[in-house]
């Protein structure tokens, strides 16, 4: 069962889809011990994958309990708490961190791969998990050293959790809407105001976005003149700070993770960053945020598949087991070609995000090696940095849709029993829909992709896409045809785009779709160079999308604003 957790996929992106040397020599110098380090990730592997299959059935069967709130205290579930004890006691609570303070210096690959046995294993623990890592390396990375030696070893050890702590009431997304100030006091900074849907808000710390008082009218409206700052419940000489949970949330799924709503009333908190440039750093905590919900999704989707396809074999109707029923057959295989491309696509952003880590590792430090010229260090930085930021909001978006329909399937496939609320196929699709709608809805995703495609990276991308295809032209001569034919449609959907932008937010989920579709063809194409046997896998995901490709770019063409139009009185919204 452990094998399971840590799949034959996870295995294979990590033995022969990164470059290991390249990345240890330039994140740490040489010499380099490439098969230690990557036995060791091993190792942490599958001691996650064990503990994943020891809380496994607690997990299931604590689906139904609720976080509570007793005299101003929140409690999880006991599965969720020592579920989390055993991760703690095996130091997996927090692995990105440094070395330095306790933690492990994983790469992005290594913690998602972690997240997403997590999330296959219990959603809600891998909310607590991943906001783990994401404060304690925004601390590690905006903290003086006086925050940093104090609280990242708290964090590694496990000893206190952290959360992010964002929406209000007027600012959910649009986060130029926050009221929550912060006032400098004789050089200390107080906190005032609310917070809603904090996850894991009844943690030990809150990495908070405040306004700016001194230029809080100036800056009103936008995303400017945000602060953000290290919140905690209990000062460091023991007194409670002035800041509680005044309510927990009930949810349609991840019953296990902390919903709160957080007031603050004058709390003291510690700057992070640059007073009035919080929201860049806040934005490094939402990327990697976004990067675990996506791993998130893609654990929820395999659990949910694993599921269906079980059933699916026990279960006997007119004869036979229903999964040898052609539409049942064909539904399970949608689902394994869904998680695979989602896989394919985070992974491979996770590695693009590794290499740029190490590289600005490399820059940072006085080495010199005479493998690395820094130049071409500098540049090849700034074209990965790119298409991460492009990458990241369509990881999100494919694979958190990815698994809320892999989820409904599950129930679809299980008929009445799905329906129940003791069924794992009903709970898994509960679970699913949160990842859709945090850290951006799937629809916010798309507009930020549609931005970065705005900028010149989809233009990157579609260069590296096009060196990748000559390449793989003489072994994959159909498959690059086809890829070839997307190009060529997604270049001829742009001129319909450029003329008016409500038209290309209209369209940025058709444009999201036919991009994904092109990268992880790739990719998958690149994995079956490897792999042979990946070549089926690769034939029937181009085969199946590229018609979606032709069918996106005929409905971007053949449109107009005007359509928004028909929208506005279908909807009633004409005067």
């Amino acid at each position: 069962m452990s094998d399971d957790f840590f799949n034959s996929d996870m295995r294979f992106f990590l033995e022969n889809r990164i470059d290991w040397p390249r990345y240890l020599r330039l994140k740490n110098g040489a010499p380099v011990d490439a098969a230690g380090e990557l036995e060791d990730w091993h190792a942490i592997l599958r001691t996650a994958a064990d503990i994943c299959t020891e809380i496994a059935p607690m997990a299931r069967a604590g689906w139904h309990d609720e976080v509570v709130l007793e005299d101003g205290v929140v409690r999880v579930p006991p599965h969720i708490a020592k579920a989390y004890d055993l991760l703690k006691q095996a130091g997996l609570v927090c692995l990105p961190v440094s070395p330095r303070w306790g933690g492990a210096g994983s790469s992005m690959f290594l913690n998602s791969a972690l997240l997403e046995m997590l999330s296959r294993t219990d959603a809600s623990l891998m909310t607590i998990v991943g906001l783990q890592g994401g404060a304690a390396i925004d601390i590690e990375k905006y903290g003086s050293d006086e925050l940093r030696d104090y609280w990242l070893p708290r964090f590694t050890s496990g000893e206190v959790q952290g959360s992010m702590d964002l929406t209000e009431p007027n600012a959910g997304s649009d986060l130029g809407g926050i009221l929550t100030r912060v006032t400098e006091e004789d050089g200390r900074f107080f906190i005032d105001g609310s917070k809603i849907f904090i996850t894991n808000g009844g943690c030990d710390v809150h990495l908070v976005l405040a306004r700016d008082a001194a230029t809080f009218e100036q800056s009103k409206g936008t995303t400017n003149g945000l602060c953000l700052l290290l919140c905690p419940r209990v000062l460091r000489d023991g007194q409670t700070n002035g800041m509680r949970v005044s309510r927990v949330e009930r949810k349609m799924g991840i019953h296990g993770s902390p919903t709160c709503a957080v007031e603050f009333e004058h709390a003291e908190g510690f700057l992070l960053g640059e007073r009035g440039n919080g929201f860049r750093a806040m934005l490094d905590l939402m990327n990697n945020a976004r990067i675990g919900v996506s791993a998130q999704g893609l654990g929820i989707a395999e659990a949910a598949f694993h599921q269906a396809r079980n059933y699916a074999r026990e279960r006997v109707q007119f004869g036979q087991p229903i999964i040898r029923q052609p539409l049942v057959k064909s539904m399970l295989t949608l689902m394994a070609l869904d998680i695979q491309a989602a896989r394919a696509l985070l992974y491979h952003t996770c590695t693009l995000v590794d290499v740029c880590d190490a590289i600005a590792s490399h820059l940072a430090s006085d080495r010199e090696d005479p493998e690395f010229d820094r130049a071409a260090l500098q540049k090849e930085y700034e074209h990965n940095h790119q298409l991460v930021r492009f990458l990241t909001p369509l990881c999100k978006f494919l694979a958190t849709e990815t698994a809320s329909e892999v989820a409904r399937k599950g129930v679809q496939i299980h008929g009445g029993l799905g329906f129940m609320a003791e069924s794992a196929a009903g709970q898994y699709l509960a679970d699913s829909i949160i990842t859709t709608i945090y850290e951006g809805t799937s629809e916010i995703q798309a507009s930020f992709a549609l931005r970065e495609m705005a900028k010149g990276a989809l233009f990157t991308l579609l260069d590296d896409t096009k060196i990748q295809l000559g390449n793989l032209r003489q072994r994959f001569p159909e498959q690059t045809a086809q890829l070839d034919c997307g190009i060529e449609q997604l270049g001829a959907t742009l001129p319909s785009l450029l003329g008016d932008p409500s038209y290309a937010l209209l369209n940025a989920k058709r444009v999201s779709e036919m991009v994904i579709t092109i990268i992880v063809g790739v990719e998958l194409l690149e994995q079956a160079t490897v792999s042979p046997e990946r070549t089926v896998l690769a034939s029937a995901y181009i085969n199946r999308k590229i018609l979606e490709v032709d069918m996106h770019a005929r409905r971007i063409q053949s449109g107009d604003v005007t359509r928004l139009e028909r929208y506005d009185r279908i909807l009633g919204l004409t005067d």
